[in-house]
């Protein structure tokens, strides 16, 4: 019998130092994947479940109360939909705020459920999941103001949430990574207390990108981003896929956006008096120096840092927390941030 070819193998420049779990899990399921740049955005829609490496994720385990709310949004006008996990007691709870990944195209409100429920279950505390309007339907900045218009609809229906405005973080993962430290910026400017922002695998500067189609040109001062450009579960192309949706493909529309420093946090004009970070890693993951370079930034402004590099680990692998056929160090993950947030919170261990 011949085996089946795997269309997304391992470049053998990354073995050493990939995690071997990792490993054996893409070669056994992730390499037969389709990803979601190499199809329309509306086929990955219809079903992601078909172009997405799902085996590692599930669902979450239950939680005391799921209601979902509808937040009016503008410019342009609409709403949009937040879920919220509610733990068992008589509260009110302290109250975290999760922006979803998947490049301000794809993803949604399941996109990290399980993370939402096992922060709600461990930590105590409610957790709001923001559904934002995607691109290439809504572009660049609208998930951004999507998503700071629900972090201020929470705080003024804390009474209704049985939540404690004074007592809130929020946080993301990838694209959500960005745009949670671009409203920390926001936070601070309107006086609202923050205590940590999360930031999980986040890109903070889109500067070196270039067009589709094209490879990278000149000098880039974050490794990481050359070294893997081509790994096959979030090369060079993705990102170019993603934001060709969320910012579009004028030249001169593309720079002036990158330099905006709501797109590359990297160029904000302070990060004096931010909230706490966690800012998260991962070591084969392109956009790892620009995040732990974001953090550096913020420590060298006064801010209380921590920046942690998951070692071996992709871009994406805080998905991948199955309880048995997922990621040792993704359920970790599970457990630091969760940790994080009830010292920030100032909760019991």
């Amino acid at each position: 019998m011949v085996a089946e070819v795997k269309r997304l193998p391992i470049p053998e420049k990354y073995l050493p130092g990939l995690d071997p779990e990792f490993r054996k899990l893409w070669d056994e399921h992730g390499a037969y994947t389709t990803r979601a740049d190499e199809r329309p955005v509306e086929e990955y829609r219809e079903n992601p479940a078909s172009l997405s490496f799902t085996y590692p994720v599930w669902a979450g385990p239950q939680v005391f109360n799921v209601r979902d709310w509808k937040v009016p949004v503008s410019n342009p006008d609409g709403e949009v939909t937040v879920r919220v996990y509610t733990p068992q007691g008589p509260g009110p709870f302290p109250v975290h705020i999760n922006t979803h990944g998947g490049g301000w195209t794809v993803g949604g409100l399941g996109s990290e459920a399980a993370w939402c429920r096992e922060m709600c279950n461990r930590a105590g505390i409610v957790v709001v999941d923001v559904d934002y309007r995607l691109s290439p339907e809504v572009r660049f900045p609208v998930a951004l103001y999507d998503s700071w218009t629900a972090i201020k609809w929470v705080i003024s229906h804390a009474a209704e949430l049985n939540v404690k405005p004074e007592s809130l973080s929020f946080g993301g993962l990838s694209a959500g990574g960005q745009m949670s430290a671009v409203m920390a910026h926001f936070a601070r400017d309107e006086g609202i207390d923050v205590k940590l922002q999360l930031l999980t695998v986040g890109a903070f500067d889109f500067r070196q990108v270039p067009a589709t189609g094209k490879d990278i040109e000149g000098p880039v001062p974050y490794e990481s981003f050359v070294t893997y450009k081509d790994v096959p579960w979030g090369p060079l192309g993705r990102l170019q896929w993603f934001l060709d949706h969320w910012i579009g493909t004028d030249p001169e529309v593309r720079e002036k956006t990158f330099n905006d420093w709501r797109c590359s946090p990297v160029l904000a004009p302070s990060f004096q008096n931010l909230a706490p970070a966690f800012i998260v890693t991962a070591e084969f993951d392109p956009g790892r120096d620009e995040a732990e370079y974001y953090g550096t930034l913020l420590r060298e402004a006064g801010n209380d840092v921590v920046i942690k590099r998951y070692p071996g680990m992709p871009h994406a692998f805080a998905h991948y927390n199955h309880p048995e056929r997922g990621l040792s160090l993704s359920r970790e993950y599970i457990k630091d941030t969760a940790a994080a947030l009830v010292r920030a919170h100032g909760l019991a261990p």
